[in-house]
């Protein structure tokens, strides 16, 4: 900010820990001009009692999701969001804040003036997630220009949080500088030269409306678009396509086979089933077998589900009651109780686990290289790290399997999904329903072992898609549809690209320092 060029600046800081408040406080030259006013608080309190407005709000709110937030935190955030609604058309759900950054962002946008500048350090969930679809949207209706810095290394040392900086401007009269923008930024000391590589505005789309697409051009998008419309989604296919197990507490219910001696239940056969408790364990498969899950076993890892029947606790074997009574002890760290649970207090009897049926095949829900889908030969119960599938009676689970495995699906996998920082790719439930897929029911034994034997060799996923993509979509142009897969995957674990580098015309960021937590100017 020059001094030289304005009359006087009033600057409001706002930060509940006072020695982050200390180091933007520090920051501010000392100026005749400079009105400021240090707040030792919670911003979003301060905001509901207040009706200050702001040309420039600079911040880094807290990122914490809404079961982690204390009862009076609640209270604050449903009331800014309700204030937030009553204030817009745009948001018609009665749904609850998710997290708390989301709150600051919709006190920030209305304690804006009408010439404002909205400039946030937020999770890069803002571009992706269900939750903040209305946000978006939004943002869009309030600000004039819309520019987001996305970032190709975690900027936050010692917490893998991918996050963008989000910059709204109002009041823009100028037509031609309306609009929204996309900014790669390939190292953070790229933000000391406003230097960055400008991706296309592709945020008014209908289909794959996550703000994640702006890093493909429009004609990309269409491809993809017009090219899932030619198949069906993987539902069409499927009897069942839920999500795994939840016994509210697997370190208790699921035991190594060590852990069964030691607790005296390893003669209890007909109530111990196996399972797959967490999807890092299975190898790069598409069909898991008896041997598979052997080789786990031999190795003590807990793949033994107990499965107590629907009884109360009295009428079991003794050497079970003792095995509930310990998961009813209350430990000295606080845990225990586990019959006290909410999951738990919901259940005929608390021990007894719902939902426990076996699916023919699983898909992992989230994955690092690539999706995951494979048969599930050993007959194995899964958590739900997993989604359990059942196809209908006029498919097979190895051709649904083997089809999944092509650049079209994956493509959407990473546009439909959503990445957290160290690069895991999550798909909900309906996501993985919603991809379409090239089912082919004619797949070879010989072309499905094929599969499964490049998987278990863990050959490059670029040879392992050139042979399914050979036999599922020989008509389509894959190697457009590997450039976008490729384009996907990079930008999700952070692997930069060279482009173009242009100058930002509305707004530099060289000014924000990242111990500035948040200020607002007037």
């Amino acid at each position: 900010m020059d001094l030289n060029t304005v009359k006087n600046v009033s600057l409001n800081l706002f930060d509940i820990n006072k020695n982050e408040l200390d180091k933007a406080e520090a920051l501010i030259p000392l100026s005749n001009k400079i009105n400021k006013a240090v707040n030792h608080q919670d911003y979003l309190k301060y905001y509901l009692e207040n009706d200050d407005k702001y040309s420039l709000i600079i911040g880094n709110p807290p990122y914490i999701k809404r079961s982690n937030l204390k009862k009076k935190q609640l209270k604050t955030c449903d009331k800014v969001h309700e204030k937030f609604k009553n204030s817009s058309d745009i948001i018609t759900s009665n749904g609850k804040i998710n997290n708390i950054w989301i709150a600051f962002v919709e006190a920030a946008i209305m304690s804006l003036n009408q010439n404002g500048i909205l400039c946030f350090v937020i999770p890069s969930e803002i571009l992706q997630v269900k939750y903040a679809k209305e946000l978006r949207a939004l943002i869009i209706d309030e600000f004039d220009r819309v520019e987001v810095f996305a970032f190709n290394e975690l900027i936050f040392d010692g917490i893998q949080q991918d996050v963008v900086v989000l910059v709204g401007v109002k009041g823009i009269e100028n037509i031609n500088k309306h609009g929204f923008s996309f900014y790669q930024v390939e190292e953070l000391t790229d933000l000391n030269e406003p230097k960055f590589t400008e991706k296309h505005n592709n945020i008014h789309r209908t289909t794959l409306d996550k703000w994640t697409n702006y890093i493909l051009t429009d004609d990309e998008l269409d491809f993809v678009d017009e090219k899932r419309n030619e198949y069906n989604a993987i539902k069409y296919y499927c009897e069942k396509a839920q999500v795994g197990i939840v016994s509210a507490a697997n370190d208790y219910f699921i035991l190594s086979d060590k852990e069964l001696k030691e607790n005296e239940l390893s003669r209890f056969k007909s109530i111990i089933k196996p399972i797959l408790p967490k999807g890092a364990l299975v190898p790069n498969i598409a069909n898991f077998t008896n041997l598979d899950f052997n080789l786990l076993k031999n190795k003590n890892v807990k793949v033994n589900f107990l499965l107590f029947p629907n009884l109360p606790k009295l009428e079991l074997n003794q050497k079970i009651i003792n095995y509930l009574n310990r998961g009813e002890e209350k430990k000295e760290d606080g845990t225990g109780e586990l019959h006290k649970r909410y999951k738990m207090t919901k259940r005929d009897n608390w021990h007894h686990v719902p939902s426990t049926w076996l699916s023919e095949g699983l898909f992992v829900k989230r994955c690092h290289k690539y999706p995951k889908m494979f048969v599930n030969e050993a007959n194995s119960l899964a958590t739900d790290s997993f989604y359990r599938i059942v196809t209908k009676e006029q498919y097979n689970i190895r051709n649904l399997v083997f089809s999944f495995y092509n650049s079209l699906t994956f493509v959407l996998a990473e546009l439909e999904g959503r990445f957290y920082g160290g690069g895991v790719l999550e798909l909900t439930p309906n996501e993985f329903k919603e991809m379409s897929i090239p089912y082919n029911e004619n797949v070879s034994d010989e072309q499905f072992n094929t599969l499964d034997q490049m998987l278990r060799n863990d050959t490059d996923i670029e040879d392992i898609l050139s042979f399914t993509n050979s036999i599922l979509i020989p008509h389509l142009n894959t190697s457009k549809l590997e450039e976008i897969r490729v384009k996907l995957f990079n930008r999700r674990i952070k692997k930069a690209t060279k482009e173009k580098d242009i100058d930002l015309e509305i707004f530099t960021l060289k000014q924000i320092k990242k111990e500035i937590p948040n200020v607002l100017v007037s």
